[in-house]
């Protein structure tokens, strides 16, 4: 499979959205997109983000409905990899490590959170995968 380009914070929404919902229209991806919001975006404006994704090989359009139906081209653990790959590389020079490191110090992980960690790591440790 090809690389994919990166995305833009509200792509990554959109992607995030398209994950969790999939197959799903436009009309309810806009409702689920403006749920929170206190401006919301039109329609036009979603449109055009979806067809940006497509063309970044992100999503693929079914037009076999009455209602085009999106889902991702790229499955989440794929595209999440991808993503958090690039925020290594750009926040923390591709250390992993010192991602991590900053999620511990700055409280961005809970106890528990923290337990399964040392989990993982002791079972990659001893040869499992995380």
């Amino acid at each position: 499979m090809k690389s994919l380009p990166p995305l833009s914070p509200a792509e990554q929404a959109l992607m995030d959205l398209i994950w969790q919902r999939q197959p799903v229209s436009v009309a309810a991806l806009l409702d689920l997109v403006n749920a929170d919001r206190s401006e919301p975006i039109s329609r036009n404006t979603l449109q055009t983000q979806l067809t940006r994704l497509h063309a970044k090989g992100w999503l693929k359009a079914d037009e076999s409905e009455r209602a085009r139906l999106y889902r991702a081209a790229v499955p989440e653990k794929r595209g999440r990899g991808k993503i958090l790959s690039e925020l290594t590389q750009r926040l923390f020079g591709g250390s992993g490590l010192s991602l991590v490191r900053c999620l511990v110090e700055e409280g961005g992980l809970s106890d528990e959170e923290i337990r399964e960690l040392r989990e993982m790591i002791e079972k990659h440790g001893k040869g499992g995968k995380p």
